[in-house]
């Protein structure tokens, strides 16, 4: 049902990443006198940051013009490697999960090679792609379900392909295949090809236990996992975001993404963070609760209204609301919603009910004035 929105969404010939369609928050304020705009675009947790993390980061703050202390920085891995059943040196810590993307495709990608890339894409693929002068190979999602086209994926592959970027829960068409149909492709890729799982949006699938591929790490020596701490902890962009990539234990790609990642890479204050996050359950739990609640919320009500939405697996939404994404950005803003527009269809992150319910009745309110159908 999604045919005609299976394109590829690529970016070959651009210098950066995609800027978002759009105005700033304090814009949208000011120009439609509002009192509150909800911020249902980047897919950032409705919460806030961990409260034991925020606690920590700023407890720590006096000594954030230190060098971190590597036996702090020891800690987070340990604690890291102790709730994924694996081992510390099997893991790296990167400011942020983008560029733990982007030291892989500079570990790895060299000018010429194929980079094989399933669309709709996080745009940032396409960005480490073409820094590195490699050759973009996109395979658009299955049309019906949104879904990674596994048979193309394989299909696409020849002696020229030196990397796969497989994101499950894909972003940002929010849906994922099984672990146990992910791992049946990654086993039929040539053991030469770098395998990225991007898993980024692991924690808010509803088995995401079966689904992440850290256990299998192991036996892969060609794959990379990356997660995040940005969308369950809050911790986006906060002084520095801190992420995860873990890899077999594995002398060659450890030396080689060790190149292309400069010293310290985290800050005193993100580890401390880092470490504190992991204590907070509770926060963690609530994230998850509200996430899958309100998923369903919005999931049933969209397509009540007769939309196509994707079956998610993340916390938003990919739906078809039959106008321009990038129209119905606009449409949404008089009425203190602010979406991703610049997709095409409409990825919507999943707030809070009150943020979502604003959300569903302002959609309500544009089809009884026939700017949607």
């Amino acid at each position: 049902m999604f045919e005609h929105l299976a394109q590829p969404y690529a970016l070959k010939d651009a210098p950066s990443t995609v800027i978002p369609v759009g105005v700033s928050i304090k814009e949208a304020k000011e120009k439609y006198h509002l009192e509150e705009v909800y911020k249902l675009a980047s897919n950032e947790n409705p919460y806030g940051v961990s409260p034991k993390a925020l606690a920590a980061m700023t407890e720590a703050l006096p000594t954030g013009h230190l060098y971190p202390d590597s036996t702090r920085d020891t800690l987070l891995k340990q604690k890291l490697a102790k709730r994924h059943g694996i081992e510390p040196n099997q893991i790296m810590l990167t400011c942020g999960a983008a560029n733990a993307l982007a030291f892989a495709g500079e570990a790895f990608i060299k000018p010429g090679d194929e980079c094989i890339i399933p669309s709709p894409a996080y745009p940032p693929y396409y960005y480490i792609v073409y820094k590195n002068n490699g050759t973009i190979v996109d395979i658009p999602c299955c049309p019906d379900t949104m879904k990674l086209n596994v048979e193309g994926i394989l299909n696409a592959v020849n002696e020229k392909t030196k990397l796969v970027f497989l994101c499950n829960p894909n972003n940002p068409t929010s849906t994922a295949l099984s672990g146990k149909d992910l791992l049946a492709l990654i086993d039929q890729l040539p053991k030469d090809v770098i395998v990225v799982v991007d898993e980024a949006y692991i924690d808010f699938a509803d088995n995401s236990q079966e689904m992440t591929m850290v256990p299998h790490l192991a036996d892969h020596p060609n794959m990379i996992v990356v997660q995040t701490y940005s969308k369950i902890y809050g911790l986006s962009k906060f002084l520095q975001e801190i992420s995860g990539l873990k890899v077999r234990q594995n002398r060659g790609i450890i030396r080689y993404l060790s190149k292309a990642m400069a010293a310290r890479s985290l800050s005193t204050i993100a580890i401390e963070g880092g470490i504190a996050a992991l204590e907070d359950e509770e926060f963690r739990r609530k994230t998850i609760e509200n996430n899958s609640t309100e998923r369903e919320y919005l999931t049933r009500e969209f397509r009540a209204m007769g939309y196509k939405v994707c079956d998610s697996q993340a916390n938003f939404i990919y739906a078809d609301f039959g106008i321009p994404c990038g129209d119905l950005y606009f449409a949404l803003l008089p009425y203190g919603v602010m979406i991703r527009g610049d997709f095409s269809m409409a990825r919507i992150s999943i707030g809070l009910h009150h943020q979502n319910e604003t959300l569903v009745n302002a959609v309500k309110d544009l089809r009884a004035k026939g700017i949607l159908h």
